[in-house]
């Protein structure tokens, strides 16, 4: 045998006795072979949120939310949602931009100082999106802008 050698012998008797030299065609049968639980979980595990469901966009953590688009003019105003400060128009306006809520009942709230506030009581429903489409009006001279809201202690 011309292209064995010395080195690859040795290389064959150390695999050999590696792996047992069974002539069984099944070596692994028998022996338990564990895996860690990250391998299986691993594309859907976050250590903040856990376990993620197959179906993860319309849920965080597993629970669902709906979503508000908000056009309004001016893009400047501010919007809070049941007192709570949550951004600018400009924000929740676009193709891809929503503003993300809990199902239920919700009070959102435009303010720009100089035009008339604008309050709406909406119900957001899970895995949806509320358009809200809205002109606020400019103040006359003298007048006042409401102010924004304060957030409203829960009843618990």
């Amino acid at each position: 045998m011309r292209g064995v050698t010395k080195k690859t012998a040795l290389l064959a008797a150390a695999l050999l006795l590696i792996v047992g030299g069974s002539a069984n065609a099944q070596p692994w049968r028998g022996r338990a072979v564990f895996f860690p639980r990250a391998h299986i979980y691993a594309p859907f595990y976050d250590p903040f949120w856990g376990y993620y469901p197959y179906g993860g966009y319309p849920y965080v953590a597993g629970r669902p939310y709906g979503d508000v688009r908000t056009e309004v003019r001016p893009k400047g105003a501010e919007v809070y949602v049941d007192g709570f400060y949550a951004g600018v128009v400009s924000d929740f306006d676009g193709a891809f931009k929503r503003l993300h809520l809990t199902p239920g009942g919700h009070a959102v709230t435009f303010y720009l100082e100089g035009y008339r506030t604008v309050t709406q009581n909406v119900y957001v429903r899970p895995d949806s999106t509320l358009k809200m489409n809205d002109t606020m009006e400019r103040l006359a001279a003298g007048q006042t802008s409401d102010p924004p809201p304060r957030p409203t202690p829960r009843r618990g």
